[in-house]
């Protein structure tokens, strides 16, 4: 057994786990349920490419100590390397074509408009009728991160009623509260939480004849 070669496959495999758990989780809104999952891959992946960096810079420094060469860092390649990883970054946090592409318009976080609304909505009494989107079925991206409030910035929700209907099954929750910081105070899951959350807003619905 070469420790090398045990490095090389371990970050080939990794790799191909990292992607694919990317893959399952955006497209069955399972992020928070493999996050460690996908974390852990990131990590492996990453302390085996060092490994094997370093095992390549150890053998290239013997080779020029024979041949007298100097290794050169800053190259052509290397500025290549930085421009083209910054381009990936920039890309998907500002989302410019073709990162764009990969985020769904009803996982999308709220407007600025939708935001500023949000802001003024202080006090969870009230609450704006407009023609928006049913709550979904399936959790929306990074959901757990956000309030309810924040998701009736997009999403037809009675926060009001669904408060009230969380209180009759012994569920304690605040509009301000995060998914997250809900499912913690009443030890629970985000997932939990959220189907809690739809259970009632469609009882709401059902009841206005919606």
């Amino acid at each position: 057994m070469k420790f090398k070669n045990v490095v090389t496959l371990t970050a080939l495999f990794s790799f191909f786990s990292l992607i694919l758990s990317a893959a399952i989780a955006t497209l069955f809104s399972l992020w928070e349920t493999l996050l460690i999952l996908h974390v852990s891959l990131s990590i492996l992946f990453g302390l085996c490419y060092i490994i094997q960096t370093t095992l390549e810079i150890r053998k290239d420094n013997a080779n020029n100590r024979i041949t007298g060469k100097k290794r050169e860092w800053l190259t052509v390649n290397s500025y290549t390397a930085l421009l083209l990883t910054g381009w990936v970054i920039l890309g998907a946090l500002l989302h410019w074509p073709p990162f764009s592409f990969f985020q769904s318009s009803e996982h999308a976080g709220p407007t600025e408009e939708q935001i500023q609304q949000s802001v003024v909505e202080n006090d969870p009494e009230i609450q704006v009728n407009e023609d928006k989107p049913a709550l979904p079925e399936k959790p929306p991206m990074f959901y757990s991160g956000r309030s309810m409030r924040r998701l009736s910035g997009k999403y037809d929700m009675d926060i009001n009623r669904i408060i009230v209907g969380l209180e009759k099954i012994g569920i304690e929750a605040s509009p301000d509260w995060t998914f997250k910081e809900i499912a913690e105070h009443n030890d629970m899951n985000s997932e939990s939480v959220y189907e809690a959350v739809l259970q009632v807003q469609q009882t709401a619905s059902a009841s206005d004849g919606k």
